[in-house]
């Protein structure tokens, strides 16, 4: 019963500093709503959040060319053998892969809406069975693994103020020693382009790692956090993603930032 108690009481208190430690910016609490967002994740497709008042209608892939490419590197040749049961081959080769495909997605808020177009590129370094290695492997697992990868995502956004505006949301990660199970995405940040005031993306850190896995802040030009996004898990109620976008920017400004955080979330929560 102790030892039960000392497991939730450590529970509670790590969420209770999780919480507490982000937004750590008491301007931006003062000045925004928190709202914990809703994936809506279908059995099929992609994502389409819901953060407070903008709601995603619609994530769409486009009928256009779809780059695939596969770049071999080198060839591994290994195996392993028993007296009772014989050798197990494992012959593989390193490749480059890379994918491409366009999409469109619409983020509305009462009467007003935002369109992005934008292209999905990932490449990702990778180690295969070839034929003769799936003929001739007796098991598998090891075997096939993604050994390292990125994910950016560029394009277009529209809100109806002004012109289209360009973006690009990166992952600024790369790491080519340990495999990823499962091929999880990675977004690490994104910035907007506009003619007079950009807006962009700082991680925030977890002491003692080397990439953001907690969220992201968003700066304006003069270096102010207007808003924030905190990373959750996806299917863990204990641990949803939240926003906050400052209530006394303009309209359009916080329309195109909760749009971006619903692309960046629904990339993330992808299976």
């Amino acid at each position: 019963m102790k030892k039960r108690l000392c497991v939730f009481i450590l529970c509670i208190t790590h969420f209770s500093l999780f919480s507490q430690a982000f937004p750590p910016d008491a301007e931006l609490l003062a000045h925004s709503q928190k709202w914990k967002i809703k994936l809506h994740r279908p059995m099929f497709g992609m994502a389409k959040p819901e953060l407070g008042p903008y709601i995603t209608t619609n994530f769409e892939k486009l009928d256009s060319p779809v780059l695939r490419k596969r770049i071999k590197e080198s060839s591994y040749i290994g195996g392993e053998g028993n007296f009772s049961g014989g050798w197990d081959w494992d012959i593989s080769r390193y490749e480059t892969v890379e994918k491409r495909k366009a999409y469109r997605m619409i983020v509305v808020a009462e009467t007003d809406s935002t369109e992005m177009l934008f292209s999905i590129y990932r490449i990702s370094q990778e180690k295969n069975l070839t034929f003769l290695g799936e003929l001739l492997s007796k098991n598998d697992e090891g075997k096939n693994v993604t050994l390292g990868f990125k994910t950016n995502i560029s394009g277009i956004l529209a809100t109806g103020v002004g012109l289209p505006l360009r973006f690009l949301i990166y992952d600024s990660t790369v790491n080519n020693n340990n495999s990823y199970p499962g091929n999880k995405e990675r977004i690490t940040g994104w910035y907007r382009l506009t003619g007079n005031d950009s807006l962009y993306t700082e991680p925030v850190m977890t002491p003692g790692k080397v990439f953001s896995d907690q969220g992201v802040f968003v700066k304006d030009g003069k270096d102010k956090r207007i808003a924030a996004l905190k990373f959750g898990v996806a299917g863990n109620l204990s641990f949803p993603y939240y926003a906050w976008i400052r209530n006394d920017i303009e309209p359009d400004r916080q329309h195109a930032i909760a749009s971006l955080f619903a692309l960046m979330v629904s990339v993330l929560v992808k299976d």
